[in-house]
């Protein structure tokens, strides 16, 4: 547990999200303004796809390192993103149905390019949401360091949703069930938040939460270079 005077209040986080690098990277003034082609839609599909099957899983573990009165916080971001009971009807499955909506086969959707930046954040954005090694025994609540990490994920995941939702609804698709998320990642947000809020409150873990978040935040911005090459390169 941290032993410093000083706690960083939690709605602080999305001032600091907002003012890092990527929150105005060049990917959502392209997503503004592109009309999607069929190879672009998979393109960017297919790298989300990717990094977030990633960050699926790692919630799922997150889920286990948390102290008992932070597990709530998680839990339902979990069962949604598992299907809420059906799991026919979780978030991967809704993304490629809207990429076979969009008339991407899934051979095609399969032999897409994972992009470079989105490989770079597949490997490292485990290194906060698994903290691990001797100096982060010694310098960091690992928890918090998950909390931060899952805070950073969700607060950046409604911008991303915002951008892809105005980018597919110039094809006629906004209303799909994938773009939930819109809704759903709101509630994520307020809910990681409130789990930050928490080991900053209880366990006086400020430094751990903001090493998780800038972690996460400096690892986003590769993945953004991932998704601009994706629509660059079809």
């Amino acid at each position: 547990m941290e032993t410093i005077a000083i706690c960083l209040p939690a709605k602080e986080l999305s001032a600091m999200a907002q003012r890092h690098e990527c929150w105005n990277h060049p990917i959502f003034e392209a997503l503004s303004t592109v009309s999607l082609t069929r190879s672009q839609v998979a393109g960017i599909l297919r790298n989300y796809d990717a990094h977030a099957g990633v960050l699926r899983r790692l919630l799922l573990y997150a889920a286990t390192r948390m102290p008992e009165p932070a597990v709530g916080f998680i839990l339902e971001n979990v069962r949604n993103e598992y299907g809420n009971g059906d799991y026919a009807g979780n978030h991967q499955a809704q993304l490629r149905d809207l990429a076979a909506q969009c008339g991407v086969a899934l051979d095609q959707f399969m032999q897409a390019k994972v992009c470079a930046g989105v490989s770079y954040f597949c490997q490292q954005v485990p290194t906060y949401y698994r903290p691990t090694g001797s100096d982060c025994q010694s310098r960091w609540y690992q928890p918090a360091v998950i909390a931060g990490a899952i805070t950073a994920t969700e607060i950046l995941a409604m911008r991303e949703f915002q951008f892809l939702h105005a980018a597919f609804s110039r094809l006629g698709f906004g209303h799909h069930i994938w773009f939930h998320h819109l809704t759903l990642e709101q509630e994520h947000s307020d809910e990681s938040l409130s789990l930050a809020n928490y080991f900053i409150e209880k366990h006086r873990a400020v430094n751990s939460v903001h090493h998780g978040l800038a972690g996460v935040l400096d690892c986003t911005t590769r993945l953004y270079d991932g998704f601009l090459e994706a629509l660059h390169s079809n």
